[in-house]
């Protein structure tokens, strides 16, 4: 049976496939902007295996994670045991506090499957804010990752602890869906292990994101295509990121 979005199988080797320098630029990016904005608490909603908001704790501020899959949580946990995390559904989670800010990285929004939920998501991270509170949503520039990356296979190989990894990636558009199959092939000891899983992100309507944005409350500062401060393009960033505030 192929999984879907909770990571239950790839959880362990999720940061195989993350550039370590990459993510320290993408970090000391959200520590400018949430530090200009006096930012001290934050809640990292779809933290993963907890690699921001290890960078961020780092960088001196009061970070939270949370996520719905248990085995990204076991991960994050291994980073740094002493960081609060909640296993919860992002457009449903209570928690009884606010924070100075909320980070929705990774496109971890698009992963729920309709905009009804989406939009439950965003007036549910509203109400976790403080007055004049900071929002960080990083999602996928669709556009231009369909065209550059539907139905062509990406592989990826290399070691992990105690043996070596193979991975193929296919990514494919689907109806409203842009779907990514992970096939994995571990080898440690001789001993092969296979698995497969499927991400499937939610294609949404930009325009319709940013009405509902300021429908709920929030007012956009800036719009940049990567974490690294980079320009937005159209058709040339993969990635669309919001730096948001809520009005009071």
């Amino acid at each position: 049976m192929v999984k879907k979005n909770l990571y239950h199988d790839t959880a362990k080797y999720y940061d195989f496939l993350e550039n370590k320098k990459r993510i320290s630029k993408e970090v000391n990016f959200l520590a400018k902007h949430l530090k200009k904005a006096k930012v001290r608490t934050i809640l990292d909603v779809g933290c993963g295996t907890g690699i921001y908001i290890v960078g961020l704790k780092k960088r001196g501020f009061d970070v939270e994670g949370l996520d719905l899959s248990e085995s990204m949580l076991k991960e994050a946990r291994k980073k740094d045991p002493k960081i609060k995390l909640y296993q919860k559904d992002m457009s449903s989670f209570k928690i009884s506090k606010k924070y100075d800010s909320v980070i929705c990285l990774s496109s971890s929004l698009a992963s729920l499957p309709n905009f009804s939920l989406i939009k439950k998501t965003l007036k549910n991270i509203f109400n976790h804010l403080t007055p004049n509170g900071i929002f960080l949503l990083d999602l996928s520039n669709h556009s231009m990752e369909i065209e550059k990356y539907n139905n062509i296979p990406k592989h990826i190989s290399g070691k992990i602890p105690k043996g070596k990894a193979n991975f193929t990636f296919l990514s494919t558009k689907k109806g409203n869906k842009w779907k990514q199959m992970w096939s994995g092939e571990i080898i440690r000891k001789r001993k092969k292990t296979k698995f497969k899983e499927l991400w499937e992100e939610l294609i949404y309507s930009p325009k319709k994101l940013e009405n509902s944005l300021k429908k709920i409350g929030f007012t956009t500062l800036k719009i940049y295509g990567s974490l690294d401060g980079e320009k937005f393009s159209k058709n040339k960033s993969y990635h669309k990121i919001y730096l948001l505030k809520k009005l009071k």
